[in-house]
Formats: C-alpha cells, sequence, structure tokens
C-alpha cells in the first residue's frame, strides 16, 4: 500500500514543507508522524492491505489550518493534493464576517430606535371638539400639541399644521416641541349656513428632530371639530378710504374699517392690469380673504396703458360677506407733460396734491383736453 502526495498553499501554490502528517484507519494511527519535505512532498508505504476500510489525513502546520480529509480506500495507491489556508486570511475573512454580523445587529438596533423615536415623538393634539358660533362670526380654540410617549425624553414633536382653508387660521403652523397653538374659525356667510358641520385640519408629524439630514413627513393625524352654526347672523359693513401717498404720485392706499358687528371677510380685484394691487411690497393676492381692519395699496402703471390723451377707467372690486360689495371707479388721463387721477371714493388732483391743496368733488372732475 502506498500513499503518496503533495501540501501546498491555497494562497500561490508553493509548497508546504513540514507539514504534519497523520494518517489513521478505522480510526486507528497507522506508521508514525511524519513530514513534508522541502517540496511539499509526503509518502507513506505499508505492507497492509487497507482496500474497503475509511483513512483519515490530519495535516497541520504553524501559520496554516489544520485540515481533516477522510475517504474509503478503492485501490492499493492513494494520491491526494492538499491546499491550506494561512491563518491570517482566515482570520481576516473571519473579521469580515463578524463585522457584517455586527453591522447587522447596529443597523437593527438604530433601525429599531428610529422606529421607537418615530413612533414616541408622534404629535397628538388635545382640544375642545364641539363649538358652537354664529354666521359672520369668529372663534378661537386653544390645541395643546404634545407627543405620544412622555417616558420618552430625547425626543420632541416635529409638527405642523394644515388646512385647505382660508377661514381656519393658525398662530403657529410649525413647531419643533410640544406648544399650544390658537386655532381661529370664521364663518362668512357665503362660506356656511346654519345647522351643525364637521371641520377638519391636518396635524403632519414632519421630521424626528434628532435626525436633521432626513425630513420625514406624513399625515400622522386627521383633526376633527363637531362646528353648530347658529341662525344668529351678525353684520360686518367695511368703510372704505382712499387716499394718495405722499413717496409716489401713482401710488395710493385703500383703507378698510368694519363699522358693522360680526367679522368681515373680504378681498379686492382690480379689472385692468395697469390698476396693481399690492400689500406692502409684494403682489396682493386676490385669492387670499381677510378678515381684519387693514390696508391695501395700488398704483397706476403708466406703461400699461394703450390710450394717451384721453381718459381710461378701470375699477377695484371689494367683495366682503353679508352680500356686501363696494366699486372704487379709478379715472385716469395722461398726456405728454401731466397726468391726473381721480375715483369715485375720494377725488384729487394730483399737482395740487402735492402742493398740499387737495379738492374732493363729489363727482370725477378730469376732461381730456
Amino acid at each position: 500500500m502506498k500513499i503518496s502526495g503533495t501540501v501546498l498553499s491555497s494562497k500561490n501554490n508553493g509548497a508546504i514543507a513540514l507539514a504534519k502528517i497523520r494518517l489513521e484507519v478505522q480510526d486507528k494511527e497507522i506508521g508514525t508522524l511524519f513530514f513534508t519535505d522541502e517540496h511539499g512532498y509526503y509518502e507513506f508505504k505499508s505492507d497492509q492491505d487497507y482496500i474497503g476500510q475509511t483513512l483519515t489525513y490530519t495535516i497541520e502546520k504553524d501559520g496554516f489550518e489544520e485540515k481533516t480529509f477522510r475517504t474509503v480506500i478503492y485501490k492499493a495507491e492513494v494520491q491526494k493534493k492538499f491546499l491550506l489556508r494561512e491563518t491570517e486570511d482566515l482570520k481576516d475573512k473571519f473579521a469580515t464576517l463578524k463585522g457584517f454580523v455586527y453591522g447587522i445587529i447596529i443597523a437593527s438596533a438604530i433601525f429599531a430606535i428610529l422606529i421607537a423615536s418615530l413612533i414616541g415623538s408622534t404629535p397628538l393634539a388635545e382640544y375642545e371638539k364641539n363649538i358652537t358660533v354664529g354666521l359672520n362670526d369668529m372663534v378661537s380654540i386653544n390645541v395643546t400639541i404634545d407627543k405620544k410617549w412622555d417616558w420618552m425624553p430625547f425626543v420632541n414633536p416635529n409638527w405642523e399644521l394644515q388646512s385647505e382653508e382660508q377661514w381656519i387660521q393658525f398662530d403657529k403652523l410649525e413647531g419643533q416641541k410640544p406648544d399650544t397653538v390658537i386655532i381661529t374659525l370664521l364663518t362668512p356667510d357665503f362660506q356656511f349656513s346654519p345647522g351643525k358641520r364637521e371641520v377638519t385640519f391636518s396635524l403632519i408629524n414632519t421630521k424626528l428632530d434628532f435626525i436633521d439630514l432626513i425630513d420625514l413627513k406624513f399625515f400622522a393625524d386627521v383633526m376633527a371639530l363637531n362646528l353648530n352654526v347658529e341662525e344668529k347672523k351678525k353684520r360686518p359693513e367695511l368703510e372704505i378710504k382712499v387716499e394718495p401717498t405722499f413717496e409716489d404720485p401713482q401710488k395710493f392706499r385703500i383703507s378698510m374699517k368694519n363699522v358693522g358687528d360680526g367679522t368681515p371677510w373680504w378681498t379686492l380685484r382690480s379689472d385692468k392690469n395697469w390698476i396693481e394691487l399690492w400689500n406692502g411690497s409684494e403682489r396682493y393676492d386676490s385669492n387670499k380673504r381677510r378678515f381684519d381692519d387693514g390696508e391695501v395699496y395700488f398704483k397706476i402703471n403708466m406703461s400699461n396703458m394703450e390710450k394717451k390723451d384721453e381718459i381710461v377707467e378701470g375699477s377695484i372690486t371689494l367683495g366682503y360677506n353679508n352680500e356686501g360689495k363696494d366699486m372704487i371707479h379709478i379715472f385716469v388721463y395722461q398726456n405728454a407733460s401731466s397726468f391726473e387721477i381721480s375715483s369715485t371714493i375720494e377725488s384729487w388732483y394730483l399737482p395740487d396734491y402735492y402742493d398740499r391743496m387737495v379738492t374732493k368733488p363729489s363727482l370725477p372732475n378730469i376732461r381730456a383736453a
């Protein structure tokens, strides 16, 4: 019986000299311990016939893995080549595997913390849900916003309030901690009628407060109010005043003041592109209504006027609840050397106005030359 072969490095197929070889047949050691030569070659000879029995190799070498291999002997000569992996390679692979496992554990822990924080920081709102109010009126309620799990001190609700209706007003639209928000509900008669009505708005969780790079935004809850609108109807009435401004001879101030009762809900619209409405330094948005006493400016943009040397007319319409509607008729005359502007609310002859002499006839006094 002859058993022989070579032992090589799996890294570079280099011969491994002095590798220990142990041979066993049927779990009994045969021969004595022997070693590979400088070429990694080993050889064992015996007069014993081991055909049909199980042969076990055990190969050892410092710096390499220990390898055990079993085979059934089916002929009188056995040749076997072995490739041993170096211990450092094994350590690197084990470290990679261990790092991968640790990475999964850490990622799972972070994900669990994120989910718990997300749930725990979900904003909850407490407020009075049954409200009674009359038409053309307003009512305010306090909404307390807090987080779902009070026992999580390291997270806060990062919230946002939204509504598609202009008659729902919030004194604060967003926050990053528990807070109290004042919600004002207005009941203009062209939006409401007497009876019961459910009013809804959205409380949104915008993101976790300790993760600045992740912006999570989703609907956390839909808030509902049961509104009981009474038959009693208040009647707002707006008093309008129009006056020029000193800084620009083509700029005018429209002031609105409620002299009736209830809450007005108003907006302004112009019918000509040369009448520009302004809210301070920004263009006025006619789709956004206001409910307070306030002022809006309009400017006469001469560059948008096509006709010269004759009177042109435009208007600004003020619409509000209680079927309120007022119209400011504006008349402009412009020639090469001067212009005049007049309205049906108040009339001016601008050159006189800037000499501090204001004429206020009951009707426009502009005459084309």
